[in-house]
């Protein structure tokens, strides 16, 4: 029972969603970049949710998900400012900030990542291209019977 009435209030909310958007597109609100830059970045929360539940990840629990729900909250911030009669001016351009500094963040943060992965994958790439003779060598230690070609005497008999 508790299933079905959580898939019934998120079809309802999806669809209230949709609705809003074809209303947007239908009075041709969409102009405002500032709006469809919010419409964007909630179907890149869209697809974070459906990548949590493909990984079979709770999309309610967890460091992720509340990341997910909290970025969902900051981007209807601006909507809900619209709403109230006392006047908040600042309450659009905080949510607003905080927004940009997370996705620049983000971004900063895939880049590094990525590069840190690519040097790492070139780094156990180079050691995989390294014969057996040079890997001792590049270590700082001799390879087992090469200082019989530097002796200056052969070694003594046993």
């Amino acid at each position: 029972m508790v299933r079905k009435t959580l898939t019934l209030i998120s079809a309802l909310v999806a669809l209230f969603h949709i609705w809003l958007l074809a209303s947007q597109v239908w009075q041709g609100e969409l102009v405002d970049l500032a709006l469809v830059a919010r419409w964007v970045f909630a179907g890149g929360l869209i697809a974070a949710l459906g990548s949590l539940r493909r990984r079979g990840a709770s999309m309610f629990r967890g460091r992720q998900a509340v990341a997910i729900w909290l970025l969902a909250a900051l981007l209807h911030g601006p909507a809900v400012a619209r709403d109230f009669t006392v006047a908040t001016p600042a309450l659009p351009e905080v949510t607003t900030t905080l927004v940009q500094t997370v996705t620049s963040l983000t971004a900063l943060g895939v880049v590094v990542l990525l590069t840190l992965v690519d040097i790492r994958r070139r780094a156990s790439l180079s050691m995989r291209r390294l014969s057996p003779v040079d890997v001792p060598a590049f270590a700082g230690v001799l390879p087992p019977g090469s200082f019989l070609l530097q002796a200056p005497r052969p070694p003594p008999h046993s």
